[in-house]
């Protein structure tokens, strides 16, 4: 385990070089730098955001971002609610009494299973009629394909399984001429700077919005896609 913030700041410091130099290179504001820092991690706006960041600003200042990143997720965790990252708890062992009282809850449990296997038996023993099941057949579901490229500038990303509180599939920084495809049933995708991006849909075909500016966020569904914001 190691201090994130004192980490970057010897490392910066060690450099010689500037929060206006490093903000000009990582095109971060000098104000979430120095939240990095500080581990004032609160004052930035997402989780998505925070990982990106890390990243980011550990890379140029030489260092591994994707250390950086595995010793916030170590550290901190975040509330269901997306909201700022609070530190982990750690577990204590249940009580004697908590014991107790969970073995009760487990033979009372057993106890009603036996009763409802019984009356299960007695209504569908063999001088009962069986009685006929019908079987409907699920269709599997469809899965949405996106791919996502950077192809003006850097952009942050966030995208996300069923919604924004789904299960995160990617959170950072997209640099410019590289790519993300994801693949769920639903997608929900944030992004910084909609002008920087190009969205390839399902069927190969591929979009942009010259004419939208800063962030957005989109839902897209095998049926289609909408924009939420943005």
């Amino acid at each position: 385990m190691f201090e994130i913030g004192n980490s970057l700041r010897e490392a910066r410091e060690r450099q010689g070089r500037t929060f206006a130099d490093l903000e000009r290179k990582t095109q971060i504001r000098s104000r979430y730098l120095k939240a990095l820092e500080t581990e004032e991690f609160s004052t930035i706006p997402g989780l998505a955001y925070t990982r990106g960041f890390l990243r980011v600003y550990a890379e140029e200042l030489g260092l591994d971002g994707q250390l950086y990143i595995d010793e916030f997720n170590s550290r901190f965790a975040v509330s269901e609610e997306g909201g700022a990252p609070f530190r982990r708890r750690e577990s204590r062992p249940p009580s004697r009494h908590s014991r107790r009282v969970a073995s009760g809850a487990v033979v009372l449990a057993l106890a009603a299973i036996a009763v409802i296997l019984s009356l299960f038996v007695f209504a569908f023993g063999p001088n009962t009629p069986a009685r006929q099941t019908v079987t409907r057949s699920t269709k599997p579901a469809q899965i949405t394909k996106l791919k996502i490229t950077a192809v003006h500038g850097d952009v942050s990303v966030e995208a996300h399984t069923g919604g924004r509180g789904g299960g995160l599939l990617f959170g950072g920084t997209l640099v410019r001429g590289h790519s993300q495809t994801f693949k769920a049933t639903r997608l929900w995708i944030k992004v910084s700077a909609i002008q920087n991006i190009r969205w390839t849909l399902p069927s190969g075909i591929s979009i942009t919005y010259s004419n939208r500016f800063g962030p957005a966020t989109a839902l897209f569904t095998p049926s289609g896609h909408r924009f939420l914001s943005g």
